[in-house]
């Protein structure tokens, strides 16, 4: 049951981001409420963070939500925003992040594994989100070819083109960058949980464990959360817009629906963004945790360097 109110709260602002006749304000307010309640009476602590970060955001980005509320009061919206905004947000993550503590400690004595299990669950959508857009890559694939040679035979026959079989070369180059873009952006949180990325390590490397999860930490909250989060808010607002004036191609032949693939960039960096909770979560239990949890959430306790020898890959610099 617990469970199913903290689905009924992601739910609600789903509802709410599309805007179908009930208030904004109304539906984050009850998902939020729903998504606490759900994670108090025991449900999954991934799906009540996940209520209450999706309501928090549709609240403060839809039309009917903080922006309505606001009128309301007789208070410029664009004057407290223009004044607030960074403000606003940093207290609503404090209040989400101060709620999550607070819904952890009723796990106790079983808190920091509470906090791992969580991290395997965003971990889960993350992984699973990354294999699936991996698919991509073969239509990605398949349209060049056809593409390429389309063009190659048009040198030799044109009246291919009086065929069904012809599609503008515009539209099949748009698209392949569109795949491409999807492929890209729904995979990137995945390759971070993977460790996939480049990384700059001439001082990560020399540091001891605790250390490099440290700055991983820092990282994370100071630039990887804050900056997904600016890009979700902007890049919410600018599909949006897409949608609302039925925005397409600026080529006179390239594809419609604008709106869909300017959508990837706000779900792309959402999931970003909750893998880097998922890492957040796995730091903190390796740096607060019980020692024989270490194993466990020490994904950034060691070093990626296959060359450097074993000890200092283990336990940082040789010291004399």
């Amino acid at each position: 049951m617990s469970t199913l109110i903290s689905l009924a709260g992601i739910a609600a602002s789903l509802v709410a981001a599309f805007e179908l006749g009930i208030p904004a304000y109304i539906l984050c307010a009850a998902g939020f409420v729903l998504g606490i309640v759900g994670g108090f009476l025991g449900g999954r602590v991934s799906l009540a963070i996940a209520a209450m970060v999706l309501a928090a955001f549709v609240f403060a980005v839809s039309p009917t939500g903080m922006e309505a509320v606001l009128t309301s009061m007789d208070v410029n919206p664009r004057n407290f925003f223009r004044t607030y905004d960074g403000l606003s947000g940093v207290i609503g993550s404090l209040a989400i992040l101060m709620i999550t503590l607070l819904i952890v400690r009723t796990r106790s004595p079983r808190a920091f594994e509470t906090m791992l299990d969580t991290s395997d669950d965003f971990d889960r959508v993350v992984v699973g989100m990354g294999k699936l857009a991996s698919w991509l890559f073969v239509p990605l694939m398949l349209i060049i070819f056809y593409d390429v040679s389309q063009r190659k035979w048009l040198d030799f026959d044109t009246s291919i083109m009086d065929t069904p079989f012809y599609v503008d070369s515009t539209k099949l180059q748009e698209m392949e960058w569109h795949l491409h873009a999807t492929l890209f952006l729904l995979c990137l949180a995945f390759a971070y949980r993977a460790d996939g990325h480049v990384r700059i390590e001439l001082i990560r490397d020399r540091l001891s464990q605790r250390a490099r999860v440290w700055m991983e930490l820092a990282g994370i909250v100071l630039f990887l959360l804050t900056y997904c989060y600016l890009i979700v808010q902007f890049g919410w607002v600018y599909a949006s817009k897409s949608y609302q004036i039925g925005e397409v191609s600026a080529a006179q032949t390239g594809l419609s629906h604008r709106w869909i693939i300017k959508g990837m960039l706000p779900v792309g960096f959402a999931l970003l963004f909750t893998a880097g909770v998922s890492a957040a979560l796995r730091c903190v239990v390796y740096l607060f945790g019980p020692s024989y949890l270490n194993e466990r959430s020490g994904d950034y306790a060691g070093t990626h360097h296959a060359d450097l020898p074993k000890d200092v890959a283990t336990n940082g610099p040789i010291t004399d």
